[in-house]
């Protein structure tokens, strides 16, 4: 019975593993970068289960002022797996790596209220700051993801999700 539970939780922890996008208040117009990754989700009682997230990274304002803090938005559109739970409520992180001009790292976090058994979570929105110091540009790549989850029938569980293969880009920025 544990690992029939625990591939229900892992199914709906990959749903939401990478669910997590956002919206971040504009001061300019800002296009999003898309890219699709795969990730490895460690489930407790399930083991390791894959997914896949198609997703676009948006920084506001780029350019940017060196200085000046930058609000970022990782929007995840689609998941590979659809919650074959019910969640309660769920939190998620996830580590945005910065390159280029500047070595970085920071969070973009969500939060969500209850998922039906059965249904995706999809078009969720996870935000972000940043306050680059140097000018020049930077190129971002999307990490860890780490996933708290509060599942009807199982309570609290914490997922971990790590990057599997190469990264693509998630966005870039030019600083000023």
């Amino acid at each position: 019975m544990i690992p029939r539970i625990g591939s229900r939780v892992a199914a709906a922890v990959a749903t939401l593993a990478l669910a997590g996008a956002g919206a971040v208040a504009a001061q300019v117009p800002a296009s999003a970068s898309s890219f699709t990754a795969t990730y490895l989700c460690n489930v407790p009682g399930a083991g390791t289960e894959t997914s896949t997230i198609n997703a676009s990274l948006t920084a506001s304002p780029n350019p940017a002022t060196s200085g000046s803090k930058v609000g970022f938005a990782l929007d995840v559109t689609s998941i590979s797996v659809p919650a074959s739970v019910a969640i309660n409520s769920w939190n998620a992180t996830a580590v945005i790596e910065g390159s280029g001009a500047e070595t970085s790292a920071f969070t973009a976090t969500a939060s969500g209220g209850s998922v039906p058994a059965g249904q995706p979570i999809n078009n969720v929105d996870m935000t972000g700051s940043w306050t680059p110091s140097a000018s020049g540009t930077d190129k971002f790549l999307i990490g860890d993801i780490t996933i708290n989850m509060d599942a009807a029938s199982y309570g609290n569980v914490t997922v971990s999700c790590t990057p599997s293969g190469s990264r693509p880009t998630a966005g870039t920025l030019t600083v000023r």
